[in-house]
């Protein structure tokens, strides 16, 4: 934060003696250094309650995001279950007339075979 570099606390010890006095210097010395033990907790929580908070924000980014692909992930299968069921739909309709179809000219076959004897069979009498 600051730099202090050996000949500042020189000087600031100087001039605090002079202010202060050498009586009440250790005890000014013990208060200043007080103030700056709690100056630096605090700045060290607030730092760690803005990353905490940074961290927060991100993650709450990272699951929005998420919850979108989430979403769209969803509709993508709602739409390819729709398809497929109307496939499948398409495909009974198919394989019902196919067996309609089918049965209606084993039928036809059965009357023709039907009328077939019958004459052979009149022909016969």
């Amino acid at each position: 934060m600051f730099d202090v570099g050996m000949t500042e606390m020189m000087v600031i010890a100087v001039i605090a003696l002079l202010v202060v006095g050498p009586e009440r210097l250790p005890e000014v010395a013990s208060k200043v250094g007080s103030w700056v033990g709690k100056a630096r907790a605090f700045i060290s929580s607030t730092k760690a309650d803005i990353e905490r908070e940074f961290q927060a924000s991100e993650m709450k980014n990272l699951l929005s995001e998420q919850q979108q692909e989430i979403e769209e992930l969803r509709k993508m299968v709602s739409s390819t279950q729709e398809e497929l069921k109307g496939t499948v739909d398409d495909a009974k309709d198919i394989f019902e007339n196919t067996i309609h179809s089918s049965v209606d000219d084993v039928k036809s076959l059965d009357k023709d075979n039907e009328t077939t004897a019958k004459s052979e069979a009149k022909k016969n009498d």
